[in-house]
């Protein structure tokens, strides 16, 4: 059976790939194990098999392709991918989908909105975090030196290839914040995805902002 990436993200199997991407930057802040301090190694241990959770959930629904294909197999398997961790819930929120005890709503359309109130919820608190994230990233002193080269922001297609020298103004630009060969020891920042670019001589891996 496949891993629920639906809910590892905490999302609904009909959220748009805006929707998925929030949700991942939301998730990685919140259990990338250099947020845990003091930690013991047990705990590290667990945030970072929970990263690689995270992680594999956005490789697979963040490309339009892989997530058809998966969306297919949770069929085949049928699958109701929409429960969502219970410890999330309770770390991000605590919104109860049910209506409480003795509570009986006769209206039905106050009775829609009250079952659709969580998921609305989850939206506000996912933009909230992107504002947030970006007002935060924009203020650093760093992204007001030079870029990181001429290529400072590209657009990643379908096919997830790299169209560089985009303008960082432009539909679906990102921001370039680190670049390294592939052969070396190093890590994309904490809030940026790992990416390939195979374009350049040699290969190397590019870090790009939300």
């Amino acid at each position: 059976m496949p891993m629920n990436h639906y809910a590892t993200l905490g999302i609904n199997p009909e959220a748009d790939h805006e929707t998925i991407r929030h949700a991942w930057v939301a998730a990685a802040r919140m259990n990338h194990p250099d947020a845990l301090g003091d930690a013991t190694d047990e705990e590290r241990r667990k945030a970072e098999l929970k990263m690689r959770a995270i992680n594999e959930a956005w490789r697979v629904l963040g490309s339009e392709k892989l997530k058809i294909a998966y969306d297919e197999e949770l069929h085949q398997t049928k699958e109701t991918p929409v429960e969502v961790d219970e410890t999330w819930s309770d770390d991000w929120f605590d919104v109860d989908a049910s209506d409480p005890p003795g509570f009986e709503v006769g209206n039905a359309v106050v009775a829609t909105v009250l079952r659709a109130l969580p998921w609305l919820v989850i939206g506000a608190i996912g933009v909230g975090i992107f504002v947030f994230s970006a007002f935060a990233t924009n203020s650093r002193p760093e992204r007001r030196q030079s870029p990181v080269s001429e290529k400072e922001c590209v657009v990643v297609r379908e096919d997830r290839t790299l169209r560089e020298s985009a303008r960082c103004d432009a539909m679906g630009a990102r921001q370039v914040t680190k670049t390294f060969p592939m052969d070396a020891d190093a890590q994309c920042p904490l809030e940026t995805e790992k990416f390939e670019n195979r374009l350049t001589d040699p290969p190397e891996y590019w870090c790009l902002a939300p």
